[in-house]
């Protein structure tokens, strides 16, 4: 059984480890993300080339081999691995707490499917512990790596077992979605801006910011994996020709508008939480060393009795 579980994990790892947004579409929803922020937007909008940098050091710095291995799961998570397709909205019930996550479905089932949401908790509980220290440098560079992962769950094969279409005959779907249709940078951000600020006035979306983080985390997923058998079966009728491109590139759009629009509201809740009073302030990053991920020593004695009330159930980041 252990040897079985291996092979899963290391084919798992391999077949994820090439994986992404794609360096283009990750820097879309970073840049985005902090453009349209209102709280300390002044600060996010001085360093949005700086996010744009840093969102890509995941795949382009901590995939390096002396740390892929610890870092290649960090970029999904499979929901359909643990809910079939009619109980995806109770995927909000998933267990918070990474410990209780391994005790209910053991530390194999949790690392094989991903970990992704405590990714973004760890990482946005060192930006604000770097904030607070006035280290404003090292939180902004956490900042930028955290979005990369948020950018990650906005992709629907990011949140499948059927990551690349391996399951349905739809084999290259995910590079295919996520980075080969995804060509004019510049146009393209600016279409999704667009979608992005429209989600912020969608009163439906911004409910889903009623909870904590990782509520909001969870619910983005559930939102993702909703448009999984979209893209397979745009790619079964128009497979990928110029037509499919373009269609499939729609739906791209939608979900980098999503993304960005989620990383708004988690960058207006991190500022909200510093109480820092917001300067253009741009600053000079450096691609920061691997963080390793570390949930379970999560450094909530850092946090301010506010900071540690948004992080628990009963605390919400409404906009």
């Amino acid at each position: 059984m252990l040897k079985k579980i291996t092979s899963i994990f290391l084919i798992l790892f391999s077949s994820h480890l090439v994986y992404g947004w794609g360096s283009k579409g990750h820097q879309i929803v970073a840049y985005v993300g902090a453009n349209i922020t209102t709280d300390g937007a002044a600060f996010w909008q001085a360093n949005l080339e700086p996010l744009r940098k840093l969102t890509t050091v995941p795949d382009r710095v901590w995939k390096a081999p002396a740390t892929k291995a610890g870092e290649a799961n960090t970029h999904w998570f499979q929901v359909d691995a643990y809910y079939a397709p009619q109980d995806y909205n109770q995927i909000i019930r998933f267990p918070s707490s990474y410990s209780d996550a391994v005790t209910k479905y053991s530390q194999s089932t949790i690392d094989i499917n991903g970990v992704a949401p405590w990714r973004i908790r760890q990482l946005y509980q060192l930006a604000f512990f770097s904030f607070t220290q006035n280290d404003m440098k090292s939180a902004l560079e956490y900042v930028g790596v955290m979005t990369h992962y948020i950018g990650d769950l906005s992709q629907p094969l990011h949140v499948s077992e059927n990551y690349d279409g391996q399951q349905t005959g739809n084999k290259g779907i995910h590079s295919y979605f996520e980075a080969s249709i995804i060509k004019d940078e510049i146009k393209i951000r600016e279409d999704v801006e667009k979608r992005a600020q429209n989600l912020l006035r969608d009163p439906n979306f911004l409910s889903q910011f009623n909870g904590n983080l990782m509520d909001a985390i969870l619910l983005e997923i559930e939102r993702s994996v909703s448009y999984r058998d979209q893209i397979l079966q745009n790619d079964d009728k128009y497979g990928r020709s110029k037509n499919g491109a373009a269609i499939q590139l729609e739906l791209a759009k939608n979900r980098m508008a999503d993304a960005a629009a989620t990383t708004a509201m988690i960058l207006n809740q991190l500022w909200r939480d510093t109480g820092l009073v917001a300067h253009a302030t741009p600053m000079t990053v450096e691609d920061p060393k691997w963080v390793k991920p570390d949930f379970n020593n999560l450094p909530e004695e850092r946090m301010t009795p506010i900071h540690q009330k948004f992080l628990r159930d009963e605390e919400d980041c409404a906009q």
